[in-house]
């Protein structure tokens, strides 16, 4: 059930494009590239597990001697004597085992080694992810300041075409000069190439998401942001619990204390069962050949015990040991830097806040020097010029509402996205 909660919330929780661009990347060929990784690991964990058990194997040999295996004796007072010591032909068939009784813990610590990198596989794929998310909510975000600059920038250009006829109008009154009418042309000119050159950008960053998330997002995009935003210590709090990339880190340490245990086991024996059934002969009939047993069949224990390598079993316990120490001492660091960036992340989002605010009274003071000017323009007491600033002036600070609206909605996500993937799962929107 939790599953099926967990599958459901993030259409419940997005809508329309962003919800087909994070559906998009789940199943984008990164993602299922890591994903498969995954299970190779998960594969080599019966690898080791399979070590537990006996190994059998079955050999066949069939040999034939260029000569008869001869030996010769020498006894004293008489002449040598030579005699046979094996046929030609010799042929033999063994089913033999060997059971391993005790390694020095060592396969069971590969074993656990095995679960753990699939584990921390599965977490970078979790990584993968939110990273992916991250990259694919800001491209959103970009895409939608400049559809909104766009579209500022054609409410701008319907203006100067309004003026154009007006500034015409004037001329053939005699009210203006002509130069007052290029004016205008000119600068519609101007904001035609700054048109295109900002439908060519969105372009750019659309095929950008594509290529991320394998989804075309259309014009009409949305701001579905965040619905309430824990404080501070509570996303630091989320953050060093549930992030995918610490959560790693840990694995890496769990997996170095593996490490120094399976170089630990190079100091015991190994305790092994061995045995076969084996029979021989000088044809397949395998009865014999007249010089050693039909039957040869096995038990056997074996035990092999290092005693000195070069202290080789000590330096390599020292690096394991070490390695962990320098495991231990990044992720420390590495979680302070976390709670750096989420603490600068809530610096930049205070900061978008007040810009936003400043761009929406910005917003209200050019929409009334444009009324003001367009009104001047009318009865000829304002230049084509001042008229032409005020309209790209006014379209200007459109998109900059838009463009710290946008930013606001992204860093949002941003901070969210710091916190882990599972808490952005369920953070509510709005």
């Amino acid at each position: 059930m939790k599953k099926i909660i967990l599958f459901i919330l993030p259409v419940l929780l997005f809508s329309g494009e962003l919800e087909n661009i994070l559906k998009g990347i789940d199943n984008s060929l990164l993602v299922k590239s890591s994903k498969t990784k995954t299970k190779a690991l998960k594969k080599m964990v019966g690898v080791y597990e399979g070590k537990n058990y006996p190994a059998i194997d079955i050999k066949f040999n069939a040999i034939r001697l260029k000569e008869i295996p001869t030996a010769t004796f020498y006894i004293p007072s008489l002449p040598p004597v030579t005699t046979p010591v094996g046929t030609k032909n010799n042929v033999s068939l063994e089913l033999g085992f060997v059971y391993p009784i005790f390694t020095g813990y060592a396969t069971s610590n590969m074993i656990e080694k095995a679960k753990l990198e699939t584990v921390k596989s599965k977490l970078k794929t979790k990584n993968l992810k939110r990273e992916l998310y991250l990259k694919a909510i800001m491209l959103y975000s970009d895409i939608y300041a400049i559809s909104q600059a766009v579209k500022a920038t054609k409410e701008a250009l319907k203006a100067l075409d309004i003026s154009l006829k007006k500034a015409n109008s004037l001329y053939k009154n005699a009210l203006i000069n002509l130069s007052e009418v290029y004016n205008i042309k000119a600068k519609r000119y101007s904001v035609i190439a700054e048109l295109e050159t900002l439908k060519a950008k969105r372009d750019l960053l659309v095929n950008m998401l594509y290529y991320v998330s394998g989804v075309k997002v259309g014009n009409d995009l949305k701001l579905k942001g965040i619905k309430r935003l824990q404080d501070e210590k509570g996303i630091i709090k989320q953050a060093l619990k549930n992030r995918e990339d610490i959560a790693i880190l840990k694995k890496e340490l769990d997996i170095a204390g593996l490490e120094i245990k399976l170089a630990k086991s190079k100091f015991y024996p190994t305790v092994a069962v061995m045995g076969g059934i084996k029979k021989r002969g000088d044809s397949l009939r395998l009865n014999g050949n007249g010089y050693s047993n039909a039957d040869e069949s096995y038990i056997a224990l074996g035990v092999k015990w290092n005693i000195f390598d070069g202290f080789s079993k000590n330096r390599a316990t020292q690096a394991s040991r070490l390695k962990k120490e320098a495991t231990l001492l990044y992720l420390n660091d590495y979680m302070q830097k976390v709670k750096t960036e989420i603490e600068n992340s809530f610096f930049v989002l205070k900061s978008l806040k007040a810009k936003l605010s400043a761009a929406k009274e910005q917003l209200k003071s050019q929409e009334e020097y444009y009324k003001l000017v367009k009104g001047r323009f009318a009865n000829a007491l304002s230049s084509a010029d001042e008229l032409s600033r005020a309209i790209a002036a006014l379209a200007k600070a459109k998109a900059n509402v838009q463009q710290y609206k946008a930013k606001i909605f992204f860093q949002r996500y941003k901070i969210i996205l710091q916190a882990g993937l599972k808490v952005f799962i369920t953070a509510p929107t709005k």
